[in-house]
């Protein structure tokens, strides 16, 4: 409706109605007025010819007093039907004689008097007054009829004239342009068969000609396009608000799907990870500048996948939701690419990457490891067998020996490191350790060896009795930028030839002083399990206290009592413990230690509502029978279960979850609270912390120290405080160094604190004196 009325037709007949109508209301206004000013001077004219006539007539008549000639008088004025009344009167104002029709009285009534006089003796003597009522109702009926015909004469001429020129308009204007709009909305459609048939010369008759020129190029321009989309190799797509509103004929071969069934369909569901392929979509092929040939992984109607080459644009930046996909099927490139590559850069025998690879790929290491700050090592590995040195072994033999030996390393690393066929019997592998510390890379590299050794030696393998073999293992460690590939790779060859004069199965370390904390770690092994068969383990106490200073809880920390260095920090030998598989039997002798010492302390009244966190390590909680075992010694020692608490970390439970969980909930279901230690430096609290039964989270020490200069961290402790009352979980902070640290925990919320401000970690013997002091800390 509101198009209709916004048409041009309506506009131009409106015009001309209003236009037509000013000129008719107006002369119908001028005439109308003209008229009754005419009729008003013509009645007015009549009634002073009457009375002048009546005046003179009348004169003698009532003069003589002759009342049949008045009545004469005034019956021929009455004759006239526009006369209502006539009367006469003496000058006694007595009414001599009267006619009157009242019926007459219709429309507006003049009234006129006049004097009855005659001259006698040259003197005016009057005889009384003549008084006449005329009625303009007969002028007025002739003025309306007169208006009538005015108003249709006026109004004939107008219709004629709108009829007129209604015609000219459409056959000149109105006409041609409803064809131009037809015109245009075949065009829109991309019709361009059908002309524009207007002949005539004026603007529009210009203007269809140029329109038909306009046609004609888009025509060629349509068809040049549809020509080049229907034999480009490559599919074409076009995009609208994320759907698919085109697909030339090769993207519906490339999808396998016509043009009506990938018409609608959604632009993120052509790829194989349509959720995490929309990020793509709303990002890479939405910005101004395109994604050129990105490989995408897409799929067809069948469901088949297939590399793609992306290419996309927006059609204008003004429209983002409007772009244009170029798809390009790189299957066929990427196998060449594949095999191009399996001959540039992988051995043709092991299939593992060659020498050139591998250096690659350690100068990339070595620039991440510039990045991360973490160490790497370069291990080269040499293999031995007897017949080798003769020559004697045949061609295939040999492949299958070199097979062999490469599933063999392959079967120690992860997908992270790599392991490549230098030449000949010589492979080198690359690593990198998460750690800058020279004890863990030391750690890190000598199981790594020992695993490879494991390989070649393994009596139960059947490979390796079918191809008997050795190894000799060269190991370097990167902890610097001193060097560059080449060198390290021949420090580590080093370090290998040095392992072969050792003999066989043998590493070495390329630095003399990482062989000598190697030795230096092998005599500490052999007096850690010298400690364990003596329990030389011993037990400290580091008070847990609230803000009002009552000790309402401590941990306890295990130390080795060395009978030559002294007491020695769990952090020297818990990595190595946990190595060598000794963790279970050192958590047992600190148990019943603890045990011990609770069960005196409450003996004497000191510990009654005492809780002492217990470190439970993650070769320990492992064990089938802990939770058994945990049980048994408390109740050996009468020690009530809510008396401790078990502290676990993060990392122990990334690892077969479940059965943490349900170890987890049997100590609950024996009042053993449960206490996650370190927590925020680990990557799976927020994921897995509403599934696992703990009663408390402890806040890191890292995060305490930093907090007072470091906005960062201060937001990440109240934001653990935040999650650990909403989970309903007790919150301790450990590492509280100072009083502004516990003022500002117990700010945000934070209700127990341990660390050095309290006190550091004390004896047994220390801590029971420091519970006979209860206000020690207020």
């Amino acid at each position: 409706m509101n198009q209709k009325f916004n048409s041009l037709a309506v506009y131009i007949a409106m015009a001309t109605l209003l236009a037509l109508s000013l000129p008719v209301v107006v002369a119908l206004t001028v005439l109308n007025g003209t008229r009754e000013r005419q009729i008003s001077a013509d009645i007015n004219k009549l009634v002073d010819e009457k009375v002048d006539m009546l005046r003179h007539g009348l004169v003698l008549p009532v003069w003589n007093l002759d009342q049949s000639d008045i009545m004469a008088l005034l019956q021929g004025a009455m004759l006239d039907r526009q006369v209502v009344s006539i009367e006469v009167i003496d000058p006694e104002e007595k009414t001599l004689a009267r006619r009157a029709e009242p019926q007459r009285s219709a429309g507006h009534l003049i009234h006129r008097t006049a004097p009855l006089v005659m001259q006698q003796n040259q003197q005016d003597v009057s005889l009384g007054s003549l008084h006449i009522v005329v009625s303009d109702h007969q002028l007025q009926k002739k003025l309306a009829a007169d208006k009538s015909f005015y108003a249709l004469v006026l109004l004939a001429q107008a219709i004629v004239s709108l009829l007129i020129i209604g015609l000219l308009v459409y056959r000149r204007i109105l006409g041609p342009i409803g064809k131009l709009t037809q015109a245009t909305a075949r065009i829109q459609r991309g019709s361009f068969e059908q002309g524009i048939d207007l002949p005539q010369q004026d603007e529009i008759g210009q203007l269809a000609r140029h329109m038909e020129a306009m046609q004609a190029s888009l025509k060629t321009l349509f068809d040049e396009q549809a020509a080049i989309l229907g034999n480009i190799p490559a599919g074409v797509l076009f995009v609208r608000k994320g759907k698919i509103v085109f697909g030339n004929e090769a993207a519906q071969a490339l999808l396998a799907r016509d043009d009506r069934r990938l018409v609608g369909v959604a632009a993120e569901d052509l790829f194989v990870e349509s959720v995490q392929q929309a990020v793509y979509v709303a990002r890479a092929v939405a910005r101004s500048s395109g994604a050129a040939g990105e490989i995408v992984l897409l799929r067809n109607a069948s469901g088949a996948s297939f590399p793609a080459e992306l290419h996309t644009s927006l059609i204008d930046p003004a429209r983002p939701g409007e772009q244009i996909w170029v798809v390009i099927d790189v299957s066929a490139r990427l196998e060449a690419e594949n095999r191009i590559d399996q001959l540039a850069f992988y051995d043709p025998v092991t299939q593992l990457p060659n020498k050139k690879l591998f250096m690659d790929r350690l100068r990339r290491g070595l620039d991440r490891r510039r990045t991360s700050g973490h160490a790497g090592a370069v291990l080269v590995m040499e293999i031995h067998r007897a017949d080798l040195s003769y020559g004697s072994v045949k061609a295939d033999e040999m492949e299958q020996l070199l097979i062999e030996c490469a599933r063999r390393f392959s079967s120690c690393i992860t997908a992270e490191q790599t392991v490549a066929r230098m030449e000949g019997e010589k492979f080198a592998l690359g690593t990198e350790i998460r750690s800058n510390e020279l004890a863990e890379c030391i750690r890190y590299c000598e199981a790594l060896a020992q695993r490879i050794l494991d390989a070649f030696t393994d009596p139960q393998s059947l490979s390796a009795a079918r191809f008997p073999c050795s190894v000799n293992l060269g190991i370097n460690i990167v902890r610097d930028e001193q060097y560059g590939a080449s060198e390290l790779v021949m420090q580590a060859e080093l370090a290998m030839v040095q392992s072969r004069a050792a003999g066989r199965n043998v590493f070495r370390f390329f630095d003399p002083a990482m062989q000598a904390l190697a030795n230096q770690r092998s005599q500490l092994e052999a007096e850690l399990r010298q400690a364990v068969a003596r329990r030389q383990f011993i037990v400290y106490y580091q008070p847990q206290v609230t803000y009002e200073g009552d000790v309402v809880g401590a941990e306890a920390l295990v130390r080795w009592q060395h009978p030559i260095r002294g007491i020695v920090s769990p952090t020297t030998f818990i990595s190595l413990a946990e190595d060598m598989g000794l963790m279970d039997e050192i958590g047992r002798q600190v148990l019943h230690r603890i045990c011990t010492d609770l069960e005196n302390w409450q003996r004497e009244g000191l510990a009654r509502d005492l809780v002492v966190a217990i470190n439970v390590s993650a070769q320990e909680f492992k064990v089938d029978n802990f939770v058994h075992r945990f049980r048994e010694i408390m109740r050996e020692h009468h020690v009530p279960s809510h008396s401790v608490k078990v502290e676990l970390t993060e990392s122990m439970m990334v690892d077969h979850i479940e059965d943490v969980i349900t170890k987890m909930q049997a100590l609950r279901s024996n009042e053993v609270s449960i206490s996650l230690d370190d927590f925020g430096t680990g990557y799976s609290s927020l994921s897995y912390l509403g599934r696992f039964p703990i009663d408390q989270i402890k806040i890191d020490q890292t995060f305490v120290r930093e907090m007072q200069n470091d906005a960062a961290m201060a937001s990440i402790i109240r934001s653990i405080i935040m999650l650990g009352q909403s989970l309903n979980l007790s919150i301790i902070a450990e590492g509280v160094e100072t009083e502004q640290q516990r003022d500002l925990l117990h700010a945000q919320g934070c209700l127990l604190y341990q660390g050095y401000w309290y006190s550091k970690p004390i004896p047994g013997e220390q801590f029971a004196d420091l519970l006979n002091t209860p206000g020690r800390f207020r």
